[in-house]
């Protein structure tokens, strides 16, 4: 596809790490950033150019599709490098696979295909990739939640079993980003930063004189998950925007004794089994952690 002095970058979010809101700030910062002679490549929905590749990455269920149909479809989307171009700069949250899956305790189990299938569409290696992780109770919690902003969920206790003993983790999940890319560098970032912050460590060719600072999406509270599957129970509709006022006013309210989560020896295990994970992320070879497991967590 591309000289090899275009760098190719890559952001491969994943879910419930706040991948959106870094997309907001590329969108809103795309001027900017092609100023600096970098392309953008799914730089999130709502109005910014592309969209989400999730549909043409392959899944288990489409294994029978040849190799070559995922290779077209992604490149056919893929924007052609400008004159002079330093590199493209590419977000997805969904690159590493559908968040359903996590649901059934199965921890991104088609990544490496889906890494491959855009390997194949770039025409060579990536030079790196920046990926965050958050501790897993938050990460099953967190996808609990998204569900059930749109549709009437059972309760989350039903799915603690199977999400307390779930397959693989974050240290498979890199990994096979980092072979299925064949990724010269890859960066893990197990701490918050801001979207300006995170670009610095994707592209650090990128100089923003005057960035346009983006708001975070509100938090998805308990209260307000609540509040919205009572409104499905009771097989009521919401009017466009209704969902994003209803999260709005609940992330300024005190969250008091509902807590939709992992307990005890499980919630325990959890947090041990990201802690040590950790660990052996910061040993991969081409791995590069940032941050660490917070102070909290790790008291406990």
């Amino acid at each position: 596809m591309t000289a090899d002095s275009y760098e190719l970058l890559v952001h491969a979010g994943p879910h419930c790490c706040e991948a959106e809101d870094f997309q907001r700030f590329l969108s809103a910062n795309r001027e900017g950033i092609a100023a600096a002679g970098y392309d953008l490549a799914y730089p999130g929905r709502g109005g910014a150019p592309g969209g989400s590749f999730d549909c043409a990455l392959p899944e288990p269920k489409h294994q029978g599709l040849h190799p070559d149909t995922f290779r077209d479809q992604i490149a056919a989307a893929l924007p052609a490098p400008k004159d002079g171009g330093r590199g493209l700069i590419l977000s997805e949250h969904d690159l590493a696979g559908r968040m359903a899956n996590l649901l059934n305790g199965r921890f991104y189990p088609a990544v490496r295909l889906r890494a491959e299938a855009l390997r194949a569409a770039l025409g060579r290696p990536v030079d790196k990739v920046v990926v965050s992780v958050v501790p897993y109770d938050q990460l099953f919690v967190g996808a609990w939640r998204r569900f059930a902003l749109d549709r009437l969920m059972e309760p989350f206790a039903e799915f603690v079993p199977i999400m307390s003993g779930f397959s693989g983790g974050w240290v498979e999940m890199v990994s096979a980003l980092r072979d299925g890319l064949e990724a010269q560098s890859v960066t893990v970032l197990a701490a918050r930063l801001r979207p300006m912050e995170l670009l610095s460590h994707l592209a650090p060719g990128v100089a923003l004189t005057h960035p346009v600072e983006t708001l975070p999406a509100p938090a998805v509270t308990d209260s307000a998950v609540a509040m919205i599957q009572r409104h499905y129970r009771q097989g009521a509709r919401f009017v466009p925007g209704q969902r994003d006022r209803i999260l709005a006013f609940h992330a300024r309210q005190p969250q008091t004794g509902i807590e939709q989560g992992f307990a005890g020896l499980q919630l325990a295990d959890l947090r041990g089994r990201y802690i040590a994970d950790l660990d052996a992320l910061a040993r991969l070879p081409g791995v590069d952690l940032v941050g660490g497991a917070l102070p909290a967590v790790a008291a406990e």
